[in-house]
């Protein structure tokens, strides 16, 4: 093959040189025949499709996406980190490796971070994981797959390393991952643990256009046609039939009617009983008559040569396989020549008397480019909105985190003020982020349980997650959590009937009906409708509590003016009272309805000038 293409060969029926399009290698087995073919063609630097038949786990490009999940669910799996980071989409290579690995105390991943803090190279990557990681948690399987592929160019960097080939095991990969989210709870573990019990197999198809040389088992060639076909295994016969753990039906043995055949286990010294030795023919005609037929379609692909070959092991070619068959059919036709490496081959050939076909142009070299039409430098005309499209944690023009929360600036320090007190409640670092999470927890869930048992609840819980804080913070923690459960201000929005993470989408007329209206969709932390009223809170995770509603950071103040305007719609007739929940130290604050009027206007304002 590589002679043909650097060479300039061409084929007698048309006037050009051989292409990698104009090759098919027809396998009798997918493995082992087709998956060495393929690697010792990329290893010549020949353009190959790949095979017919893939199963989706032996890919290299699932198998990187599989190393990645299991990262980002268990950053501590040394090997997949390694494969991850030495893979297309971070390239490091056994030196970047060694680096890090050599000499760690612990897992790679800490290794890995701590150089980060000082490599660029490292910080990159780790900065890059680290996000993706934030993002797998919360994030269905196909949709963070998608997104990585597509948006962060993953798939380019896959296809860049691994061929155009991958892209059919990646888009297998991602039809996978969104079938499982439509059938199951979106799990990124849940996924990989799917997808390695699946064992799914892809037939890709061959029948394309692109200028490379193709890889199929004879079963899979069927209708196709290609100018040179290669058989590169034909010196191997088929499994013996009835050979020792194999189950042979009796087709032929005489049984009751209306019964089916039974099936035996053929054991030793059982050869020579006459219901087991029909068995054996009838299977061994079969298994022939399967092989011949697809011998004729093996040699009906070729539309100009057909070479068949094999390679013979210390036992020799074996007895009825296809290059005998194909031998002895064309005995007395066939002559001794030598190919291009001076090595003696039979050959049957036939004089090509039509004129050879002229090369094919394709159509856009015949024609000159038509200039553009004038529309086409035009932007497309904006269609004009039904509904303003609104999400209460994306309102204010503000600088804001990931999570859409305003990021947090030093307050202003007087040098010559004396140190604040830090309360034992209190903490920094890491410790307060858990503080705000464990807080939030409580008063998501202590509320379904019966208000007699929130302490002894909320103690056991806090035992059980703040492994590492001090018996005291845990203790404020559960005091706080409790003297909020238990504010008579609010006391309804965490008793009986009130709710958790409700879902919230409503279509808000404009006032005066002049204009589009209102689309908001969101989620509200707490509610409770009660008969006279209707509570709202909204929890601000690892956020400092300010010390007035003046000091609110105005996208806060948005966003609870967009959930009470919506609530408002959604139960008309009763006043709505809004609250904002800081849990790093439990405080809860009332927005008076003065405060969310005015920002319901300037809602409206805000929207209008961005539409």
């Amino acid at each position: 093959i590589q002679h043909w293409l650097t060479s300039g060969e061409k084929l007698a029926s048309q006037d050009r040189p051989i292409r990698p399009a104009d090759i098919l290698i027809l396998v009798r087995k997918r493995n082992p025949f087709a998956v060495p073919m393929v690697a010792a063609l990329k290893a010549r630097e020949i353009p190959v499709a790949g095979s017919d038949r893939i199963r989706l786990t032996d890919q290299l490009a699932v198998q990187d996406l599989l190393a990645l999940g299991d990262v980002l669910t268990l950053p501590e799996d040394d090997l997949a980190l390694a494969s991850v980071l030495k893979g297309p989409l971070f390239s490091f290579d056994d030196d970047d490796l060694l680096k890090i690995a050599v000499g760690r105390k612990g897992a790679l991943w800490k290794a890995f971070l701590a150089t980060a803090k000082t490599d660029d190279k490292y910080k990159s990557a780790a900065e890059t994981l680290k996000r993706w990681r934030a993002k797998a948690d919360f994030m269905p399987p196909f949709e963070f797959f998608a997104g990585l592929l597509d948006r962060e160019g993953a798939r380019s960097k896959i296809l860049h390393r691994l061929g155009p080939e991958a892209a059919d095991a990646i888009d297998e990969f991602l039809d996978l991952a969104l079938a499982y989210d439509d059938a199951n709870p979106p799990s990124l573990s849940g996924f990989l643990a799917h997808l390695r019990a699946a064992d799914r197999e892809v037939k890709r198809d061959m029948d394309h256009v692109r200028n490379e040389v193709r890889v199929m088992t004879v079963h899979g060639a069927k209708g196709l046609e290609a100018p040179i076909v290669l058989l590169p295994d034909t010196t191997s016969a088929s499994a013996a039939a009835g050979r020792a753990g194999r189950p042979i039906k009796l087709e032929e043995i005489a049984r009751p009617e209306g019964l089916p055949s039974p099936f035996v286990w053929p054991v030793k010294n059982t050869g020579s009983l006459d219901g087991l030795r029909e068995a054996r023919d009838v299977l061994k005609r079969r298994e022939r008559e399967e092989a011949n037929r697809l011998l004729y379609v093996a040699m009906t692909r070729a539309r100009d040569r057909l070479y068949v070959a094999g390679f013979e092991n210390k036992s020799g070619r074996e007895a009825g396989c296809w290059y005998e068959l194909i031998r002895n059919g064309l005995e007395g036709a066939l002559e001794r020549v030598r190919d291009n490496d001076g090595r003696e081959v039979l050959r049957l050939s036939a004089h090509q008397t039509a004129a050879p076909e002229a090369p094919k142009v394709a159509l856009a070299t015949l024609q000159s480019a038509a200039p553009l039409p004038p529309w086409s430098a035009t932007s497309v005309p904006r269609e004009p909105q039904l509904t303003i499209p609104l999400a209460p944690s994306r309102l204010a023009p503000y600088d804001t985190d990931d999570e859409g929360e305003p990021l947090p600036a030093p307050p202003p320090r007087d040098p010559q003020a004396e140190p604040a007190v830090v309360s034992p409640g209190r903490l920094a670092g890491e410790s307060r982020f858990l503080r705000g999470t464990l807080t939030h927890a409580l008063l998501q869930h202590l509320p379904t349980v019966d208000p007699k048992a929130w302490p002894k609840a909320a103690k056991a819980f806090l035992k059980e997650r703040g492994r590492g804080l001090p018996p005291r913070t845990l203790a404020s923690i559960a005091a706080e959590t409790l003297e909020i459960l238990s504010d008579a201000a609010f006391a309804p929005v965490f008793g009986p009937g009130s709710e958790a993470e409700v879902p919230l989408v409503a279509v808000i007329p404009r006032p005066g009906g002049d204009g589009p209206p209102l689309r908001i969709a969101g989620q509200i932390d707490r509610i409770a409708i009660c008969a006279d009223e209707v509570l709202i809170v909204d929890y601000k995770t690892n956020r400092g509590a300010p010390r007035s509603v003046d000091e609110v950071a105005p996208v806060y103040l948005y966003q609870l003016a967009a959930y009470s305007l919506a609530v408002r719609e959604i139960v008309p007739g009763k006043p709505v009272r809004a609250a904002l929940l800081w849990t790093e130290r439990p405080c809860l604050m009332e927005i008076q309805r003065e405060t969310l009027d005015v920002y319901t206007d300037k809602l409206w304002h805000l929207e209008t000038s961005r539409t």
